[in-house]
């Protein structure tokens, strides 16, 4: 088997593909209530929503394309970001945020004895990576800092256990794989979707308040 897929056996990637087609239900039945309700944060919505059908098809594509899944991931994630920016215009202290997750997200990938890219490329492509992915984190600690709402709080939530589980990914796929760090990787990714997708509904609900 592929190094790159020495984790995901295609029994695997079905699994946890139909797992997350649940997320994107979930995401697509708020994006109807969003679009009942009117909602002002549509837009969000739709990002957000995005988001989740990208992540499926990451899910899917790790198994049998891998950088083809990390390429739908990093997409996903840069949809997550662009509707965390919609909702908090960046500010000065997103950065107070997201520079250190990034240096510590970069050196974790580069700088540890837990993760061995062999592949000069793949690593210049998880670097970038990690740095979408702390970018996204960062915003999402920083949104909540400056209006704590529940919308908000769920979004960083999910936010972290995002970051936790790809960073269980990494050291599943390019280092000493364990069947705890797939549990941790597994166990943290399906509730972080989940957060994201059952976010939705608060922010919809959040509509015409000045809390938003």
């Amino acid at each position: 088997m592929d190094t790159y897929e020495k984790v995901y056996t295609a029994c695997e990637c079905d699994f946890v593909g139909v797992t997350s087609s649940w997320f994107v239900i979930l995401g697509i039945l708020n994006l109807l209530y969003a679009r009942q309700q009117k909602s002002q944060h549509m837009k969000v919505v739709v990002l957000i929503v995005i988001g989740l059908i990208l992540g499926m098809c990451a899910d899917v594509l790790l198994g049998v394309a891998f950088i083809l899944g990390i390429v739908s991931f990093a997409l996903g994630h840069v949809m997550y970001l662009i509707a965390f920016f919609m909702v908090e215009k960046p500010r000065r202290s997103d950065l107070a945020w997201i520079v250190p997750i990034a240096i510590v997200s970069v050196f974790v990938v580069i700088g540890t004895p837990f993760i061995h890219i062999e592949d000069p490329l793949l690593q210049k492509m998880l670097v970038g990576y990690a740095v979408i992915i702390a970018c996204m984190l960062g915003k999402g600690i920083s949104n909540v800092r400056v209006v704590k709402n529940r919308f908000r709080s769920l979004i960083c939530l999910g936010c972290i256990l995002f970051w936790f589980s790809d960073l269980m990914l990494a050291i599943d796929m390019f280092g000493t794989p364990s069947r705890l760090t797939w549990i941790l990787c597994s166990y943290t990714y399906w509730p972080a979707q989940n957060i994201l997708a059952h976010a939705l509904f608060y922010l919809v609900e959040l509509s015409g308040r000045k809390d938003d």
